[in-house]
């Protein structure tokens, strides 16, 4: 199948890179020359811009960082828009809020192009194994139609209603991520400053009503000496801001509190590392570390 790949980072270069090795005709696009190298150094197309590598495509692919650049590169003066054909599919695998995803799928629609909002979950280790769990927006009659993309790239496919439902399904999950994140992290390092050992606290927590996954994961990435940045702090700010303005006539104290949080840890220099480093805040306040040993 032709496919087109817009915006190959950290998540799209992975998810790319596995559609090249099942075969497809993979032409690729992105800002950064070195992604795009890299992929066609394993088999993909180099692209110019957004339009060019919808030339001819069946299948016109999108993972991008924000509603701006989804906008750019579907409807801007080089986006895929130009030259994409009837009959063509747009999957977005962005994170954006509903409200863009309903503009952007119907100016596809005036093209004849159809457009589904599919954001992932997973993070780069799911990019890489091809076990991502997608959020999918759309008719189920176009979905249909993109198994032989999906069964590349996901472990699991859940279909979330009409266009926009997936992002809203999406900043959801993101939104209640964040919350644990920061409950953990402010529960934890006051219990550790309190004379709590951490992997004590670890395995009890975990054999309770107060494990979660959130808690399963934070032994790879906050309890390590390395805080290996999956996920930017920047990132999950931007979706926290897209979920609360979405929900934006609801209350949401706590989502607002946690918002304030990740607000602190930019303001300190951190939004590259990782979203669940937001609670080097508290690490700081506290004058702890919550680490756990290397074997563990």
């Amino acid at each position: 199948m032709k496919v087109a790949f817009i915006g190959v980072g950290r998540m799209g270069g992975r998810m790319a890179a596995r559609l090249v090795a099942a075969g497809h005709q993979v032409r690729v696009f992105d800002p950064s020359q070195a992604a795009v190298d890299a992929l066609a150094s394993k088999g993909a197309i180099a692209a110019k811009s957004p339009a060019d590598a919808a030339q001819d495509a069946e299948r016109i692919l999108l993972s991008l960082p924000s509603p701006k650049t989804l906008r750019d590169a579907v409807t801007g003066e080089t986006g895929v828009l130009q030259t994409a054909a009837e009959g063509a599919i747009i999957v977005d695998f962005s994170t954006v809020d509903p409200a863009t995803t309903k503009e952007v799928a119907a100016a596809a629609a005036a093209k004849k192009v159809s457009f589904v909002d599919s954001p992932v979950s997973g993070g780069v280790a799911g990019a890489e194994n091809g076990k991502l769990v997608l959020m999918v927006g759309g008719s189920p009659e176009v979905i249909e139609k993109l198994n032989a993309i999906f069964e590349v790239l996901a472990g699991r496919v859940v279909h979330c209603g009409d266009t926009g439902a997936g992002q809203l399904t999406k900043l959801s999950h993101n939104l209640l991520t964040a919350i644990n994140t920061v409950a953990l992290g402010e529960v934890l390092t006051a219990s550790v400053k309190a004379g709590a050992k951490l992997d004590v606290l670890c395995d009890v927590l975990t054999a309770g009503l107060a494990g979660s996954k959130m808690l399963d994961y934070l032994p790879k990435t906050l309890f390590t000496e390395q805080r290996p940045a999956n996920f930017a702090i920047d990132l999950m700010h931007k979706d926290i801001k897209l979920c609360l303005d979405e929900f934006s006539n609801l209350p949401m104290p706590l989502g607002q509190l946690v918002l304030q949080t990740y607000n602190a840890a930019r303001a300190k220099g951190l939004g590259g590392k990782d979203s669940t480093s937001v609670n080097e805040i508290y690490e700081e306040l506290l004058g702890v570390r919550l680490s756990l040993p290397a074997a563990l």
